[in-house]
């Protein structure tokens, strides 16, 4: 697990690694059982248990790279996703195969907010995801890198501002 947090020009950045075996955020499943209704996630115990390690994992590095930082408002979130690579065509690069991406990223979002990086998953304005086949020696895992976008909104609030007055 790499360690960075910078604080430059008011931006504030946090990128760390979590080595292991990237887990998508399944989908749930409701039924009903007696009289009251009972949501899990729809993947098997196995799958179930591999979400489970996963999103662990990128807690652990998320707490270990935020220190004291829990952004508040708005974040940007860069994620580089690096799966095992098929015996079957060793030069692949892109994986354009499940899991699926966005839910990869859910997995990882909602491993931020358990871990305090942020408050809310919600505050995520801007995401940037890649998944790439771990290749010549590289772990599986994930590269993640989380920043403040408070500079962002003082910008956009701006250029609106100035835009509305514009207009009038």
């Amino acid at each position: 697990m790499g360690r960075e947090a910078t604080k430059a020009a008011a931006v504030s950045v946090i990128s760390f690694s979590v080595l292991g075996l990237p887990a998508p955020q399944g989908s749930k499943s409701a039924f009903v059982r007696g009289a009251r209704a009972v949501i899990v996630d729809g993947s098997s115990k196995t799958g179930r248990d591999k979400h489970a390690l996963w999103r662990s994992q990128v807690s652990d590095a998320a707490n270990a790279a935020r220190g004291e930082t829990q952004f508040s408002g708005p974040v940007g979130v860069s994620v580089v996703f690096y799966l095992p690579l098929p015996a079957s065509d060793p030069h692949r690069t892109l994986h354009a195969k499940k899991p699926d991406a966005d839910k990869l990223v859910r997995s990882v979002l909602d491993s931020l907010t358990t871990s305090g990086v942020v408050r809310d998953d919600s505050q995520v304005y801007e995401i940037q995801a890649m998944k790439l086949y771990a290749r010549d020696g590289h772990w599986t895992g994930a590269s993640i890198r989380v920043w403040d976008a408070a500079d962002e909104e003082m910008r956009y609030r701006a250029e609106s501002k100035a835009a509305a007055r514009a207009s009038r």
